[in-house]
């Protein structure tokens, strides 16, 4: 199956949907959005990195704001930071930001806080590097996380089972917004840094869900 431009989601989504469906569903089908600290200084940070710049040394070239899709999985982003560096022994990749020569392509993702228990910004990088993959025809071995509270990168490698976990949230991802569907609330330690709290009431709406299900049990 091949998605049309206009079907695509935003690779983001991935993010908010291992971190949470109802809060993926609230910003993608209720069209929710809340900033709170960790969200506004996110977004500060990806400002300070996607301005599309590139620079050259060493073997190194780096481009930011670099836009990929990939047609397959009904995807599309755009990366905070791609660096290529010079090969001798592979080819180069094909029709791709204008690189000739030979070149390993390693996708960079910027976060503002540190590593986190679930795997959602491995997924998202994960993500960026299939696009790659589907645009140039090559293969992408790993790509880095840079988190910027501990200010040092975390390499990701995209192993068989990262990538089957990746097209599988994809799947699961397309299923959620053509449905429209929004999953109750689950209450859990990670509510409290959502910026959708205050619209998504997880212990309220979780609280009355919970009620309601025991007198349909026993009367």
């Amino acid at each position: 199956m091949t998605f049309a431009d206009d079907d695509l989601l935003p690779i983001s989504a991935l993010q908010h949907l291992v971190f949470c469906e109802r809060q993926c569903a609230l910003i993608h089908v209720e069209r929710e959005w809340d900033e709170n600290q960790r969200t506004e200084e996110g977004r500060t940070l990806h400002e300070r990195v996607d301005e599309g710049y590139s620079e050259y040394r060493r073997g190194l070239k780096q481009f930011a704001g670099v836009k990929v899709r990939h047609l397959a999985l009904g995807l599309y982003g755009r990366l905070d930071m791609l660096e290529v560096v010079k090969l001798s022994e592979r080819p180069a990749p094909k029709n791709f930001i204008g690189l000739s020569g030979t070149w390993e392509l390693h996708p960079v993702e910027f976060k503002r806080g540190k590593p986190k228990k679930h795997d959602a910004d491995r997924v998202q990088v994960c993500a960026q590097a299939l696009c790659l993959e589907e645009m140039t025809g090559g293969r992408i071995e790993s790509g880095s996380l840079f988190y910027g509270e501990i200010r040092r990168r975390e390499d990701v490698l995209f192993s068989a089972s990262l990538r089957s976990r990746t097209q599988a949230l994809a799947t699961r991802l397309h299923d959620l917004i053509a449905k429209r569907l929004l999953p109750p609330p689950v209450y859990k330690r990670h509510c409290h840094s959502c910026s959708l709290q205050n619209v998504c009431q997880p212990k309220l709406v979780c609280g009355s869900i919970t009620e309601a299900y025991r007198k349909e049990l026993f009367g």
